[in-house]
């Protein structure tokens, strides 16, 4: 709980506190309905696509596949922002980051742009996975830097 909302959950009255539920767990339960939501939502996607291409109208549904894949993977840099301020922010070197995470999707990104380029040769789909690369990249230079930091003030510490 943050502290406005401690500070909040402890005005409420005893009675109020047992109806109240608190943030986290609210937060808790929006993920979860979230997650369930897009799964059914998924599942139904697919269950569509597989009909139209199922009955030979599979152009399509190519284009729909296609335009997806290219909106979110160009939106998913912008996914990347929030995790590069956490670790920008955290006073403890970024433990909350994991490098083999991070350098596992970089690998991942730059093998896209590889197979964009090698196989498919469309320079469109290399630029938005370079622009996740360099994305992922910066996630890790952000956490070695914190990290660095947070070395640096222990052995002041010490």
């Amino acid at each position: 709980m943050t502290k406005t909302t401690a500070t909040y959950w402890n005005t409420l009255s005893p009675e109020n506190r047992e109806r109240r539920v608190p943030e986290s767990e609210y937060r808790v339960g929006i993920g979860r309905i979230s997650g369930i939501l897009a799964l059914a939502l998924s599942a139904i996607a697919l269950g569509i696509g597989a009909k139209i291409y199922l009955n030979g109208n599979d152009e399509w549904l190519r284009s729909i596949v296609f335009g997806a894949f290219m909106l979110v993977n160009s939106l998913r840099i912008l996914a990347y922002v929030p995790q590069m301020l956490t670790a920008a922010k955290d006073v403890n070197g970024a433990s909350g980051i994991s490098y083999t995470t991070w350098a596992l999707f970089l690998v991942s990104h730059l093998t896209t742009i590889a197979y964009a380029i090698v196989y498919l040769g469309d320079a469109v789909m290399a630029s938005i996975f370079f622009g996740n690369a360099l994305a992922c990249l910066a996630v890790i230079a952000i956490t070695f830097v914190k990290r660095r930091q947070y070395a640096a003030n222990l052995l002041q510490r010490l």
